[in-house]
């Protein structure tokens, strides 16, 4: 039986990746927290088992696990809400609860650990993130996402458990519609109404959500022991190019405030990635460019608008 164990696999990267993995016939065993609303992004797929219990008594969770599992994929985080991430006594939490997946994972001989962090902890680094990236977290959530990215190494060297770090830049999916410019444009410019912008110099990478679970796949397989990998596009483009891209694919004839808004701050943030490391080890390419990517997300908001 070829089987994966992941937490948080209600989220969603989680879901997506138990949807690809199941439809190549992976079991998936997916731990969840008693009464998670999570389940339900879960629901009607076969060959995924959701195991209810808490990372806290870890212990609980292992006879219902497989042994030898390809990898354990550790995604559940507590307090994501934008009003929770400065919030220190939730977010240093998530460090112990890491420690423990670490655990469980190698109570069950998993045979790889990965631990998945974003381009969000590295935001001020101002170079495309590889293994030299110097982390400058923003708050709460940054702090423990890089404490528990560095427990989770150390404890899994001491157990002989292959441990991964993989930062994934900003993902767009037909199914999200999150607080950000490019939906924020789409939506405005749907309306045939101007979205007011900053100039938007900032380097950024985008990466659709079918790429990030096919990546994430090859780095169970192929990923090197205490590896850190960047996984996105790699486009690295200023993000005035991405919304002149879906300004174009709408309609090429409407304006766009750029410029508009001033910017907050005095340093701007970037957000791209160095892809090489992750071709070198596993073969990724990715598959979706950002205008066939972005092209689905326009059409399935506009039966939305």
């Amino acid at each position: 039986m070829k089987s994966v164990v992941m937490t948080g696999g209600g989220g969603f990267i989680g879901s997506h990746l138990a949807t690809y993995l199941t439809g190549l016939g992976y079991d998936v065993f997916a731990v969840i927290t008693p009464g998670s609303h999570s389940r339900e992004r879960l629901a009607g797929l076969d060959r995924v088992h959701i195991v209810e219990g808490e990372l806290s008594e870890y212990k609980t969770l292992i006879p219902a696990l497989p042994e030898y599992p390809l990898a354990f994929f550790h995604f559940a985080w507590t307090g994501v809400r934008p009003e929770c991430r400065n919030d220190f006594s939730v977010q240093m939490q998530n460090v112990e609860l890491s420690v423990n997946a670490v655990k469980l994972a190698s109570a069950i001989k998993a045979q790889k650990f990965v631990f998945p962090g974003s381009t969000m902890e590295y935001v001020y680094y101002g170079k495309p993130l590889d293994q030299n990236a110097v982390p400058s977290p923003l708050n709460a959530y940054g702090v423990a996402k890089i404490s528990a990215r560095y427990a989770c190494s150390v404890l899994c060297r001491e157990m002989d458990l292959a441990f991964v770090y993989v930062v994934i830049s900003s993902i767009y999916s037909e199914d999200r519609n999150d607080n950000n410019v490019i939906y924020y444009t789409i939506s405005r410019l749907l309306r045939r109404e101007k979205p007011s912008l900053t100039r938007l110099e900032q380097l950024w990478d985008y990466i659709h959500i079918d790429d990030v679970t096919r990546g994430l796949l090859l780095i169970a397989e192929k990923g090197r022991d205490q590896a850190f990998y960047a996984l996105g596009h790699g486009d690295n483009w200023p993000l005035s190019n991405y919304i002149i891209v879906i300004r174009d694919l709408i309609d090429p004839s409407l304006p766009l405030g750029v410029g508009e808004v001033p910017y907050v701050g005095s340093r701007l943030p970037c957000s791209c990635v160095n892809l090489t490391p992750l071709y070198e080890d596993t073969g990724f390419v990715p598959e979706i460019s950002f205008e066939d990517g972005i092209a689905r997300v326009i059409n399935i908001m506009k039966q939305r608008e």
